[in-house]
């Protein structure tokens, strides 16, 4: 299915008539440093390319390092095949690797560090580690040029809000400015174009944050990926119960075109739950998955259940939340001890190596027991940038 520009365009007046004025440029919705004329100019212009395209950097962030040690991470991107990582620092910071909080770092890659740049982001504030959910969703052009799709992220994150802005202005990539709200860890797709996210995202787009933010349901925030991001069909599903997150990439990911891995609960993890209450929570999410991988199976994908460790409140331990680098999958590992299911975990850990290996992955391990604690893990804190290659439109 191709758009036409100029249908697009009509479907997106008619998306943000009837919401506020922007103060600035006196038009419909919250563009970042931008205006809807500008973005229009864009519409069915780029293509979003699925996360197992071609690589050519990551961008990840300063309290990677800082926070929780993840120097490993960067290695093992760079490992993969890719020319650069791109790391997020505050502004003001210095652009240099070669003193603290970098030291690690330096031992680690040695004269690999050149391939680390450091990036200030235009606006003042604290960054978090959480790269997928701030950075833009890069997109391919006809001539193979990136253009970033600038989603709106949260109004009191300024730093994190920047990025898009920030490598616009730094290495010259062409932006977007798209006027809703969606991280980027409640997004995958294939090289179809076949886009899934989850409710998370109509969540988001209920009601105004700003005073300029448009008001958007399902079908209107389908439009926006249809037109930006090229997106042939998109599916919202259900998110996942009393997790905070609500980002499909917590359950599900696109490993090739028409597979897609789901989270599975078995009986025997269940097992472990220490009491009624912990068992019930895992019940819930066991029926949530079974119902999530029967909906992909009836789109036409080929489903591969994945073990899931025995989730419970606030921790959800997952080995779908990983990164893929040019042929090379980097997957959580949870090496601590003292979870109810230790002695699974080998087990766990076995069956999610295979189902990456016989998809073609070569497998690379990252310890994510401090992510996980905090909502989210490898592949919450990267975000790819693909190699600038053509694309048909």
């Amino acid at each position: 299915m191709k758009l036409q520009p100029l249908f697009i365009a009509g479907v997106l007046a008619l998306v943000v008539s009837a919401c506020g004025k922007q103060d600035n440029s006196q038009l419909d919705g919250h563009y970042e440093n931008s205006t809807s004329q500008k973005a229009d100019a864009f519409a069915g212009a780029q293509v979003l390319p699925p996360e197992y395209a071609p690589v050519q950097s990551v961008i990840v962030s300063q309290p990677l390092l800082t926070n929780y040690g993840r120097e490993d991470l960067v290695k093992a991107i760079l490992d993969a095949g890719a020319d650069s990582v791109l790391m997020a620092v505050p502004r003001g910071s210095s652009t240099s690797t070669s003193s603290f909080p970098y030291n690690a770092l330096n031992q680690l890659l040695g004269n690999r560090i050149s391939q680390v740049k450091l990036v200030p982001q235009k606006d003042s504030g604290s960054l978090t580690v959480w790269a997928r959910d701030w950075s833009p969703l890069p997109a391919l052009t006809s001539d193979g040029s990136i253009r970033l799709l600038d989603l709106n992220y949260y109004p009191y994150r300024p730093a994190d809000d920047s990025m898009a802005r920030t490598l616009e202005a730094t290495y010259g990539y062409s932006r977007v400015s798209v006027p809703i709200y969606n991280e980027g860890g409640n997004f995958m797709n294939n090289s179809r174009r076949e886009c899934l996210m989850t409710t998370r995202v109509t969540d988001a787009n209920a009601q105004k944050t700003v005073a300029d933010d448009l008001v958007l349901d399902a079908e209107q925030v389908k439009s926006y990926y249809e037109g930006f991001g090229g997106c042939t069909k998109v599916t919202i599903f259900p998110r996942m119960p009393n997790e905070k997150t609500g980002h499909i990439d917590m359950w599900g990911k696109f490993l090739t075109d028409d597979t897609v891995i789901v989270n599975e609960v078995t009986n025997e993890t269940i097992a472990y739950a220490s009491n009624s209450s912990a068992r019930s929570f895992a019940l819930t999410i066991q029926a949530f998955m079974n119902s999530r991988a029967a909906e992909i199976e009836a789109l036409g994908y080929t489903v591969v259940r994945v073990p899931m460790p025995l989730p419970r409140s606030g921790l959800f331990r997952s080995y779908t939340n990983s990164l893929l680098v040019n042929g090379t999958a980097i997957i959580t590992d949870y090496v601590e001890s003292g979870y109810p299911d230790d002695a699974l975990m080998a087990g766990y850990k076995a069956k999610a190596k295979k189902i990456y290996e016989n998809l073609g992955y070569k497998t690379v391990w990252i310890p994510s027991d401090e992510l996980i604690a905090t909502g989210g893990a490898v592949h919450c804190v990267t975000m790819q940038i693909p190699k600038p290659i053509p694309t048909r439109l």
